[in-house]
């Protein structure tokens, strides 16, 4: 079979179009945009960020119930937080820190907020893209919500990883 040459003029690739931001303000350079974060993250330009912040879904939306300002309420938060089991919410993990490491500068970092239910996974996923683990920091909630069940310790902490 004869080898094919290699196409020495491949097509640019089709750059997706960003939203209309949510939120601007001019003065300060801030934009918001909502919707999917692959999404909008591909369409953003390779180093473009010196910092991210991020607080991926906790996959908790289970049909449970909470405490909010004193009120018993629905922990369902929409599809988005519904757990499609350890493996894939890890592949997603990945996924979106993937996507944040490519608009990254060089010496760009980043900062995940978390709860037990996902922060390991996301650690993980981390080292598994090379990030360099800076810091864990321990945010301390003030007023948590109470733990309705009485069978576990009350969730008072979250955890941020701070990584480059």
């Amino acid at each position: 079979m004869p080898k094919s040459s290699p196409n020495l003029n491949p097509p640019a690739p089709v750059a997706q179009q960003l939203p209309a931001p949510v939120f601007e303000d001019k003065k300060h350079l801030i934009k918001i945009f909502q919707g999917d974060c692959l999404d909008i993250l591909a369409a953003l330009p390779e180093n473009t960020f010196d910092l991210i912040f991020a607080d991926p879904p906790y996959f908790l939306s289970n049909n449970g119930i909470t405490c909010h300002a004193g009120r018993m309420v629905s922990v369902n938060k929409g599809k988005w937080d519904v757990s499609r089991g350890a493996g894939a919410n890890h592949e997603f993990n990945r996924a979106w820190l993937a996507a944040c490491q490519r608009v990254l500068k060089p010496n760009g970092s980043i900062w995940v907020s978390g709860t037990s239910h996902v922060i390991h996974s996301v650690g993980f996923a981390m080292q598994q893209l090379d990030f360099k683990l800076l810091n864990d920091i321990s945010w301390v909630k003030p007023n948590p919500p109470p733990n309705l069940s009485c069978r576990y310790f009350t969730h008072t902490t979250e955890t941020i990883i701070w990584a480059q």
